[in-house]
């Protein structure tokens, strides 16, 4: 059923448009294709990505830059854990 023929108003997402350095990008796009694929504490909270996805993504994408890649990826994960982190107190 739709949200309308119940009576519910769904309120259009807000969208954001940026542009991403060509530097960040290869590393943006890593990220987001690991961003499901957390090291999750018993209590739900998250500890870290799962390194070997990331490696074998990297080796499935044949990235040449393979290190640079990963770093990006680190500091997007740190930055990540520390957001979620301020969230959640």
């Amino acid at each position: 059923m739709e949200a309308a023929a119940l009576g519910v108003i769904v309120p259009e997402p807000e969208v954001q448009i940026f542009d991403i350095h060509p530097d960040a990008e290869k590393g943006i796009r890593m990220f987001l294709k690991c961003c499901t694929q957390w090291r999750v504490r018993s209590d739900g909270q998250r500890i870290g990505l799962d390194y070997g996805v990331v490696l074998s993504l990297l080796s499935l994408e044949q990235e040449p830059n393979s290190t640079e890649v990963l770093e990006d990826v680190q500091v997007m994960e740190d930055a990540a854990l520390a957001k979620l982190a301020e969230l959640a107190s």
